[in-house]
């Protein structure tokens, strides 16, 4: 069942001005309740403009958003509790970090929702756990906090709102690779556990490989694929045309492809060597 529907979604910057830029248009996609989404373009494709409109940060110039199938601007004073439905993490949502304690930093969305303090602390702490917050940080202030420790207070915020949609805009953005890495795998756990929907820009291909369910590619403001993962860098040579770097290990695949070899697109290294070692086996030296 679709969590969240657009309905030929148009979103225009400064309309009835000589400066009119169509950002979003004309995009018509369903998002499933519980899938693990990939969302991807170079930068001016769309994408956080689109993904700004499923939580009503902004409002369409023209189509719809449906969240579990009613439009969302159907009540425009009740907008606000569409966001805590689809919770947002910005870029580098650190700069967000406020309260005297990295605990209240993560209680205020489920106070905001009006739960008591006792619950919404429970959830606090259960979000940390989520994002690998140990108990003993939950007293500091955020500012005493690492930078990824930081990253993943933010995130705990909008998860302990436990929303039904999920947007990461690049949470991974200025992480080193093993902070990287360890966000990547506490989001994907986060996903197996709730079973919630997320939906996760990145500008790093190998992010998006690595955890998605779907990508959807965006460009122009349109969305111009949407599909399963490995069928979307199948199509390798159709990103790069698009200005997207896929990952190495596709790249790879995909010319040994060209070059005659029966060879798949794979997203991981493990994927890549599956399907490499039958042929070395057999004896045959690649072709150059």
């Amino acid at each position: 069942m679709p969590v969240i529907e657009t309905n030929e979604l148009t979103f225009l910057y400064g309309e009835g001005t000589p400066f009119c830029k169509t950002a979003v248009d004309h995009v018509s996609i369903s998002i499933e309740q519980g899938e693990f989404l990939g969302l991807i373009g170079h930068t001016g494709s769309g994408k956080s403009t689109l993904i700004q409109q499923f939580n009503g940060l902004l409002r369409p110039t023209s189509g719809r958003v449906l969240l579990n199938g009613k439009d969302i601007w159907a009540e425009p004073k009740k907008i606000r509790s569409v966001r805590f439905q689809v919770g947002m993490v910005f870029q580098y949502p650190e700069h967000q970090l406020f309260e005297e304690t990295v605990l209240k930093d993560i209680c205020f969305g489920p106070q905001n929702m009006g739960l008591p303090q006792d619950e919404a602390a429970e959830r606090a702490r259960e979000a940390a756990r989520f994002v690998g917050l140990p108990d003993e940080l939950l007293g500091k202030s955020p500012f005493e906090l690492s930078g990824g420790e930081k990253r993943r207070a933010a995130i705990a915020g909008v998860i302990a709102m436990d929303p039904d949609v999920l947007i990461l805009d690049e949470p991974t953005a200025g992480l080193d690779p093993r902070g990287r890495d360890m966000l990547l795998t506490q989001i994907s756990a986060y996903h197996r556990d709730r079973n919630n929907t997320v939906i996760l820009v990145s500008h790093s291909m190998e992010d998006i490989a690595r955890v998605a369910d779907r990508v959807l590619v965006m460009n122009g403001g349109k969305a111009v694929m949407l599909d399963r993962t490995e069928k979307i860098f199948a199509r390798g040579r159709e990103l790069e045309s698009l200005g997207l770097r896929v990952p190495e290990v596709t790249k790879i695949l995909l010319t040994l492809r060209e070059h005659g070899y029966p060879v798949e697109a794979s997203l991981t290294v493990d994927q890549a060597v599956e399907q490499l070692l039958p042929l070395l086996k057999k004896g045959g030296a690649f072709r150059g």
